[in-house]
Parts: C-alpha cells; sequence; structure tokens
C-alpha cells in the first residue's frame, strides 16, 4: 500500500513539473478593454449652415454642361476636392459617369469649373466633344481640407426638362419640389440642395436650402415638406431674401412664386 501511495505521488510530481516547464499550464493574461472612440456630435442644420460653403450648378441650354460654382468657402480652406457621378443612357440601361478634380484656393473663398456631361479630345488648339445623351440624376460632393482636417458635403441633383415641370422639379429626396406648366418643354432644370446659403437669414432654417438653376422669371409653386405651421419660405431675389405667403395643407407648406432660384425653409 506504501508502495502504491509513493508511486501515486511520484506521477503528480512529474505531471506537475511537465506543465510547469513546458508551459503548459495556461498563464491568466488581463485583456485591456476596447478604446471607445468619442463621436463628435454633428451641429444641428439651424447652427452649421452659415459654415457651409454655397453651391450652384447651373446646366447649359443644351443639357450637355454645367457651370459649378462655389462661395462662402471657410477661411482657412487649403483646397476642395470635387466629384460629380452622375447616370445617363435609357432608362433600362443607365451607366454611370464621373467627374472629379481639385482646386488649390491660396486664400480664395470661391472657384468655378465647367463641367462636360461626356468627354473631350483636345489636339492641335481644337477640342471634339462626345456627349452623354439623357443625363437624369446623380451625386455632388465636395471635400474642404484645412489645416484641422476636412469636410465632407453631398447632395443629390436631377437634370430634368421642362415639361417635367407640370409633376414638378425636384432632388428626389421626397422634401423640396418647384411646380410649373409655364416652363419651355426641352428647356433643362436642375434641382439640387446648395449645402449653404447666399446671406444670412432672419429665420433658422429646418431644411437644407434647394436651387432650381437656372434661375429665370415664370410662375409656380415651390412646397416644402413639413408639419411646423411656424415654418416660412424664403426666396433669395434681387441680392435679399422675400418672404413668400405659405399655405399649409397635408403635411407640405406651399407658395406661389415668379421665377426659380433659391429657396430655403426658415422658422
Amino acid at each position: 500500500m506504501k508502495k502504491n501511495k509513493l508511486l501515486i505521488a511520484n506521477c503528480l510530481l512529474l505531471i506537475v513539473g511537465c506543465f510547469i516547464l513546458t508551459g503548459c499550464i495556461p498563464k491568466k493574461t488581463t485583456v485591456p478593454p476596447a478604446e471607445k472612440a468619442t463621436p463628435t456630435p454633428a451641429k444641428p442644420l439651424e447652427e452649421s449652415i452659415l459654415e457651409r460653403p454655397f453651391v450652384s450648378l447651373v446646366p447649359t441650354s443644351d443639357g450637355h454642361w454645367v457651370n459649378l460654382e462655389v462661395k462662402n468657402i471657410k477661411s482657412g480652406t487649403k483646397s476642395v476636392d470635387y466629384e460629380l457621378i452622375y447616370f445617363a443612357g435609357e432608362t433600362r440601361n443607365k451607366i454611370e459617369r464621373g467627374v472629379a478634380g481639385s482646386i488649390e484656393l491660396k486664400g480664395d473663398s470661391s472657384f468655378q469649373r465647367k463641367i462636360l456631361f461626356g468627354s473631350e479630345s483636345c489636339t492641335t488648339g481644337k477640342c471634339k466633344y462626345k456627349f452623354d445623351e439623357n443625363v437624369s440624376e446623380g451625386m455632388l460632393t465636395l471635400k474642404l481640407r484645412s489645416d484641422s482636417g476636412s469636410q465632407k458635403f453631398e447632395s443629390a441633383f436631377r437634370l430634368q426638362k421642362g415639361i417635367e415641370g407640370k409633376e414638378g422639379l425636384s432632388t428626389g429626396d421626397g422634401n423640396f419640389k418647384f411646380v410649373s406648366s409655364n416652363l419651355h418643354p426641352n428647356s433643362y432644370f436642375l434641382s439640387i440642395s446648395t449645402f449653404g446659403l447666399p446671406a444670412e437669414t432672419a429665420g433658422k432654417a429646418t431644411l437644407p436650402p434647394y436651387g432650381i438653376f437656372p434661375s429665370i422669371a415664370t410662375k409656380g409653386t415651390v412646397s416644402f415638406k413639413t408639419t411646423d405651421q411656424s415654418a416660412k419660405i424664403l426666396l433669395w431675389d434681387n441680392g435679399k431674401w422675400q418672404e413668400l405667403t405659405g399655405l399649409f395643407s397635408e403635411g407640405w407648406i406651399s407658395a406661389s412664386v415668379s421665377k426659380t432660384g433659391i429657396f430655403v425653409l426658415v422658422k
């Protein structure tokens, strides 16, 4: 019996020694908790809108080009990257195209670029253009870079003919529309959020501002989606904001206008 006990004891010692020498006994490790990123809360639109660049995107009369103009760029911005993605072709066979570029500002607070919906080939001072047909919609992206970081702004846009004004010109986001049966059927109009404002308003913006470009004299009705009975529609006209007389109906506020242009909803 004593021999059996001694044998068992020796075996236990050998097993323990094996674990210690070969590292078979796992060491308890402490895993540090994962660091949680502290998100920077985005400012509400009504607080940040005056810090945003103001954008216009005006189509040419044939719809083959757009004139991009960016103003009110925040002081300290070193450069702006822009990208225009759009869809062209027949409804059942749409193709995606893109144009991108970068602008070094050198202290400027604005810039302009003429952008082609298509491709160009230039030799010996002459250029040939291949236009993309039936451009209908797309996305404009701006990225503003400064020493303190970068800011990114995006907006969908739609390029429509005047005949579509009877149903409504809009960006397609369901918050804004401009309806008119007085537009020339084959004229082109581009709807887009302008990100910022051309000038400060008396009230605070509750939705992004929208632009219908080009700005022309025509009768129509502009509408914003809202349930706020205190909301007002403003039109940028002759370098100042003009308050329009709005009527509420089924979650929309609408007002009669005498031109296309830049509109914003304030409270």
